[in-house]
């Protein structure tokens, strides 16, 4: 899933922040940045609840906790936690954190991770101008697509702009999956694991990695997304692939 929104925010055609706002931990840091880190990765997610805590009124100092993903600081990063049991902190930061993301300059696309347990960021969620669930086209992921949407819309209502985005890694076409689900299908993703390292642990790119079918999917993907939402910089994306699989997008706040 965040390797999809990494490839997402790197394909991107303006400012964008990438948010790792799964509550079960970071991915970024110790995988694309591990040897492209330039300074200090600092506090990220953590830090900012920390922040929050010791000051419950006062604006968020956002921009204070992210970092540059590439050099010239088009695309930024604000790292999750890296210890899951520091999740139960990140919950008062949410309804905050919604509220950053929305004033801030460009877009967000923020990580959830897997969605519909007790540690979800409902307050994202909600404030998401587009909200993306990632699976792949199998039966056990359909299955498991089913209770997770039927709670989205239950928080965002049946109008919500909820979309899938599919990993091309199974047995079911993309009408099968709408007329499973009654969602449909913003796009889809090659099944290109040797591309998606690049992404997910920071292996050395090929020389046509950028143009690769992976970067110019997600490039489309991030088109279909900014049309599905017209006028808008703001979405969420929910992942039901496994940790181990190729990207899944995460959407943002704005």
């Amino acid at each position: 899933m965040t390797t999809t929104a990494l490839g997402l925010a790197l394909t991107w055609p303006g400012r964008v922040l990438v948010a790792e706002c799964d509550p079960m931990g970071r991915r970024v840091l110790p995988g694309y940045m591990a040897d492209r880190m330039r300074e200090s990765a600092g506090p990220g997610l953590l830090g900012l609840a920390m922040a929050a805590e010791a000051d419950q009124h006062g604006p968020l100092a956002l921009d204070e906790y992210v970092v540059p993903i590439v050099d010239d600081g088009r695309v930024e990063l604000l790292h999750g936690v890296r210890d899951p049991r520091h999740g139960i902190r990140l919950a008062p930061l949410w309804q905050r954190l919604a509220a950053a993301f929305a004033a801030r300059d460009g877009d967000v696309v923020a990580d959830l991770g897997q969605v519909g347990g007790t540690d979800t960021p409902h307050e994202l969620l909600g404030a998401a101008d587009a909200v993306v669930m990632v699976l792949r086209p199998t039966l056990p992921q359909v299955d498991a697509a089913t209770p997770r949407l039927d709670a989205l819309k239950g928080l965002l209502g049946e109008r919500a702009a909820i979309r899938l985005c599919l990993i091309a890694d199974g047995a079911y076409r993309a009408a099968e999956v709408e007329r499973a689900l009654g969602v449909a299908v913003l796009a889809e993703l090659p099944c290109s694991p040797s591309d998606a390292r690049v992404l997910s642990d920071g292996t050395r790119p090929r020389l046509t990695f950028k143009t690769s079918l992976l970067m110019r999917s997600l490039n489309g993907l991030g088109g279909q997304l900014r049309g599905a939402v017209p006028g808008s910089t703001s979405g969420v994306f929910a992942d039901l692939t496994p940790r181990s699989a190729v990207p899944a997008v995460i959407g943002g706040g704005q």
